[in-house]
């Protein structure tokens, strides 16, 4: 019984660990190689694109999407590509009061 146990285990692969440390750390497996940009990266981008105040960060698809606030009150979206950091998209709503 000991024997065929031993043996189920080694003919098991063991699962992959995908930690998600909330900074984009780079990843192991997967479409989550895409990001090597950590979250401090990619707010960086953002800050640079006129983004003054961040209200959400989120991973999705190889892209960081950033939503927040411009210095004048217009609210920005920003998507960021999770490897290059190269600008996907970015949208300035004109008539936005949430922010």
């Amino acid at each position: 019984m000991t024997a065929s146990l031993a043996l189920l285990m080694i003919a098991t692969p063991a699962p992959l660990a995908l930690a998600d440390d909330d900074d984009g750390a780079r990843r192991t497996s997967g479409s989550e190689r895409a990001y090597t940009l950590t979250r401090a990266d990619a707010v960086g981008i953002a800050r640079a694109e006129g983004m003054t105040r961040v209200k959400e960060v989120e991973r999705d698809d190889g892209k960081w999407e950033l939503e927040g606030c411009t210095r004048d009150g217009r609210e920005i979206e920003i998507d960021i590509h999770g490897a290059s950091g190269a600008i996907l998209e970015l949208e300035v709503d004109e008539d936005d009061d949430d922010c």
